[in-house]
């Protein structure tokens, strides 16, 4: 009996918490390099729930989507860390983002894309004042 309460408690802890906060939103997305700055990269995101824009502050983001799936290009003024922010219909979706290429700061891509990765924050729309 005990450890179903503990169960069902668990449950409503989760379906509480900071996970169910669903609706309209962004998702901030930033490469993580082993070489430090970066030009450009090329992402594939798998599993985005209602696209409605992107953008890039420090250079330009381009973005063609299809269904659930976008491949966006950000391509910076100046080397540094590669950041771009996705507006999204359900911020709890969570896609899969690929880096596919990798351009360095002399903008020659990478031979190898060992060691990189990305970050995935959201953020939910305020219900008061939009952004």
């Amino acid at each position: 009996m005990a450890g179903a309460f503990l169960l069902l408690a668990l449950s409503a802890c989760d379906l509480l918490g900071p996970s169910s906060s669903d609706g309209p939103g962004f998702l901030d997305i930033e490469l993580l390099s082993p070489h430090g700055p970066e030009g450009a990269a090329l992402f594939e995101l798998v599993g985005v729930e209602g696209l409605s824009g992107m953008t890039c502050r420090g250079g330009s983001v381009f973005y063609r989507n299809h269904g659930d799936t976008a491949r966006v290009v950000v391509i910076l003024n100046d080397p540094g860390t590669i950041r771009f922010r996705v507006g999204t219909a359900n911020v709890r979706r969570i896609p899969e983002v690929t880096v596919l290429q990798v351009s360095g700061e002399d903008d020659s891509l990478r031979t190898s894309l060992s060691g990189h990765g990305v970050t995935v924050r959201s953020e939910k729309e305020s219900r008061e004042g939009g952004q």
